[in-house]
């Protein structure tokens, strides 16, 4: 049985991928790791906004550097948690169609 590592877009990482690819195949469930990221994910976006808006409102500090400082928090954060969750859907895709396979 050959294995071959199946071609990945570029914004997937492949260690990350390979990674949830083995936890699914060792009796992990990924749809309740998916369903974990996306609420982790919730949590930090709305403690990001809350702690700038409190920020903002309460303290008297430059709405300029709190706003590009939030923003840019904001967008690193989500970029970080979108190519994980792409290595996530891309293990699980992987892992689906091996299942597939190895039905036939």
């Amino acid at each position: 049985m050959s294995h071959t590592t199946p071609r990945r877009p570029w914004y997937v990482p492949d260690a990350l991928a390979d990674d949830y690819c083995e936890i699914a195949l060792s009796g992990g469930d990924l749809r309740m790791l998916k369903t974990l990221k996306i609420f982790r994910s919730i949590l930090v976006n709305a403690g990001i906004i809350g702690i700038t808006l409190t920020a903002l409102f309460l303290t008297a500090a430059d709405a300029t550097i709190i706003t590009v400082l939030s923003l840019s928090t904001l967008a690193l954060y989500n970029g970080v948690e979108v190519a994980d969750y792409a290595a996530l859907a891309a293990a699980f895709a992987e892992v689906r169609a091996q299942q597939t396979e190895e039905e036939k």
